[in-house]
């Protein structure tokens, strides 16, 4: 998908020329603590560096990326709960969770610009 050209995913396995949603990773983290460091340096305003999960082992849909993407607001035309831990640049973070039909989420954040008013944008 040309527009979506800076996606990266977690998989268990990976058969080349392949997209099989049964080899991605599907990570239980209930109980633990996930920990990543970022470099925010080259994210100016209107970069969204972004960093969620979501339930691509669940999905069964190929999608329209054909690769069982799927998401809160049905990118590519599937929808799936997504826990977004980071959207952000550096001037601003956002944190939102969404369930499978609810585009907008409930989220929390900092930063934004004068006469935001929301936990999204």
């Amino acid at each position: 998908v040309p527009h979506l050209g800076g996606r990266a995913y977690f998989a268990d396995e990976c058969t080349a020329g392949v997209y099989d949603n049964k080899q991605y990773a599907a990570l239980n983290l209930l109980g633990k603590t996930l920990r990543y460091t970022t470099d925010m340096s080259g994210s100016g305003c209107g970069c969204n560096a972004a960093f969620y999960l979501v339930s691509m082992q669940q999905n069964e849909k190929p999608s329209t990326c054909n690769d069982y993407y799927c998401d809160a607001n049905s990118v590519c035309g599937v929808a799936c709960a997504e826990i977004d831990i980071q959207e952000a640049n550096q001037h601003a973070w956002h944190s939102t969770l969404h369930s499978a039909d609810d585009h907008s989420g409930v989220g929390v954040g900092y930063g934004g610009g004068d006469g935001w008013n929301g936990p999204r944008d």
